[in-house]
């Protein structure tokens, strides 16, 4: 077992306990009732409970792009990140490999040069092999942040891996109490 931090950030409607009590929330496309909600986009990782994984400043740059007019919450729980019911398209290649081929076979199929992440995701879950209850992935740019790690030949350098994203589509992975740890008011709120 390995407890990780993962961080869900919230625009902040001023309902604070409430959002300890009920949270985390359930990002999707219809409400409970089936209803489509008007305005919003399809989760790219599908339906569940969007988390940043380790990093609190990748909840923070998501807040500040988001929610940045009415404020943000950023909350905090855990989970395990050596579970088997974890999907880990990050730190599991033989997984990362594995969407890869779903993914060039969807393009072949269908004649394509390129697929989305949400169609090979949802042709992985309807084969039925896909028994897992979160995914964690890492959405990266076109460019590469690089550090100032260089290895021998001074031709390679240590990429670093931001803004990993976790999807969990149930809650049973999740470990510890789900608690706010920061606020940020809007800029209405704040007094000069």
């Amino acid at each position: 077992m390995k407890t990780t931090k993962i961080y869900q950030t919230l625009e902040d409607r001023q309902n604070y306990e409430e959002v300890e009590q009920h949270g985390p929330y359930f990002c999707s496309v219809t409400y409970p009732n089936g209803i489509l909600k008007k305005g919003s986009k399809q989760p790219w990782l599908g339906s569940g409970y969007y988390f940043w994984d380790t990093r609190i400043c990748d909840a923070h740059w998501w807040g500040n792009n988001v929610y940045n007019r009415n404020g943000y919450i950023i909350c905090h729980t855990t989970y395990d990140q050596h579970s088997p019911l974890l999907y880990d398209l990050v730190g599991n290649v033989d997984q990362f490999d594995e969407f890869i081929k779903c993914a060039d076979l969807i393009k072949e199929k269908r004649n394509l040069s390129r697929v989305s992440f949400p169609v090979v995701l949802k042709y992985l879950k309807k084969t039925g092999n896909f028994n897992f209850s979160a995914i964690r992935v890492w959405p990266h740019p076109d460019y590469l942040n690089k550090t100032s790690v260089l290895f021998p030949d001074n031709k390679l350098f240590l990429g670093k891996a931001e803004k990993i994203q976790i999807c969990f589509f149930d809650k049973q992975l999740l470990i510890n109490p789900y608690k706010i740890v920061y606020r940020k008011n809007s800029a209405a709120e704040q007094t000069i």
